[in-house]
């Protein structure tokens, strides 16, 4: 367990702690400068799903599916909406007797950022939506009407989202262990064991579950791929080497999901690289240094990365040569970067939603969405963009250029 006390520490530090930062010493959030708006962003519809995200550290992202989103909140109530309008289909209370006390959610540790309800968010497949939870809980239940299908214990946290193919499920867990089940009963089918390093970011990489492969990042800096059915090492990649002589020096952890495009996986590391490398063999394509724990996001031809700085960045696909540069949100700890339209979106720690030109990274809009922040990685179908407030709030917009 210590690597886990050790992750939440860091995390609140860097990643949380506004008030860790001093203007005496020139490391505070940047403020925010006023600029002339060439882009108009308007609010589609809005919709209330919930208690949101509650403390801690989770990235509860909602789940697209044809004309439904689907959201989960910390207390396990799931939502069905159409995604068109926001009207709500239906809901449903996923939550159980995790202490001996139905009815409430009860806090198991002193530490109340250790979140003991809904932590692995919610995905779809074939039908069914996957939820995990803090008791290593994975729960299926029917997309149509929220009905449990199954439910089934793994061991360890799961604080990544549960990522199907239809034909089997996979979840990482807080303890490095990657388990896969079948997606229709739930039934064991394998598991693999990568222990974590002595320090860890809060949280692990959800899988990117395909038919012929399944990829897992893991806090070591290690990218793998498994033959789903049966979990044989298809291959393995060291995305990053651990550098310097603390032990926090040396996380490099892979935080956020692998992104696939065009037959290419791309790959971010906390202290280390963005990299791609091919889908078939996990050999090199391109790598540069570089921090980020959060989501990547393509479209087109460029790569958009949060650094950990605050930097907002465009890579290009095919070289990972940097195009543009946004500097203006420096260690406004930035949420993953979503494309939709001509724009890439990005939000804060305050809460405020920053459109840039995907053409030159210059800023085009600006709208405060949630006060509380947004922790969960925005969605969006190509035109319309999907922000899930920590409040509990669904927010849809779109973007257009100003005349």
């Amino acid at each position: 367990m210590r690597h886990l006390k050790w992750g939440v520490l860091l995390c609140a530090l860097m990643i949380s702690g506004c008030s860790w930062f001093s203007k005496k010493t020139g490391q505070e959030p940047m403020d925010l400068e006023s600029f002339k708006e060439t882009a108009k962003l308007t609010e589609v519809w809005s919709a209330g799903v919930g208690n949101g995200q509650g403390v801690g550290f989770t990235q509860l992202t909602p789940a697209v599916d044809a004309d439904k989103i689907y959201t989960v909140d910390n207390e396990g109530i799931v939502t069905a909406l159409n995604r068109q309008n926001g009207k709500k289909l239906w809901s449903k209370n996923v939550t159980k007797d995790l202490t001996g006390w139905s009815g409430k959610l009860v806090y198991l540790f002193k530490d109340k950022d250790l979140n003991p309800g809904i932590t692995g968010g919610i995905s779809y497949a074939d039908g069914l939506l996957y939820i995990g939870n803090y008791a290593g809980e994975v729960i299926a239940l029917s997309a149509s009407n929220g009905k449990e299908v199954w439910r089934k214990q793994v061991k360890g946290e799961i604080s990544s989202v549960p990522q199907s193919n239809g034909q089997v499920v996979a979840v990482q867990t807080m303890n490095g262990k990657l388990f896969v089940l079948d997606a229709k009963s739930g039934a064991d089918m394998w598991f693999f064991e990568n222990p974590p390093p002595l320090l860890t970011l809060r949280g692990s990489a959800a899988p990117l579950v395909m038919d012929t492969a399944i990829y897992a990042g893991f806090a070591n800096g290690r990218l793998m791929a498994f033959n789903p059915s049966n979990g044989l090492i298809l291959w393995e990649q060291r995305m990053a080497l651990p550098k310097g002589r603390s032990e926090l020096d040396r996380m490099v952890d892979i935080h956020a999901s692998p992104l696939l495009k065009d037959g290419i996986l791309y790959v971010g590391t906390y202290q280390g690289r963005i990299a791609a490398v091919a889908r078939g063999t996990g050999g090199n394509v391109w790598g540069i240094d570089g921090s980020t724990s959060e989501s990547l996001a393509a479209s087109d031809d460029k790569l958009f990365v949060s650094q950990s700085d605050g930097h907002v960045v465009a890579y290009s696909l095919t070289s990972g040569e940097q195009i543009w540069q946004n500097e203006k949100l420096l260690r406004r700890r930035l949420g993953a970067p979503q494309a939709f339209g001509d724009y890439v979106a990005v939000v804060d720690f305050e809460g405020y939603m920053h459109v840039l030109n995907q053409s030159n990274g210059e800023l085009a809009a600006r709208e405060r969405v949630d006060r509380r922040g947004v922790r969960a990685p925005l969605l969006t179908d190509g035109t319309l963009l999907y922000v899930y407030g920590n409040g509990g709030s669904l927010m849809t917009f779109k973007a257009s250029a100003k005349k």
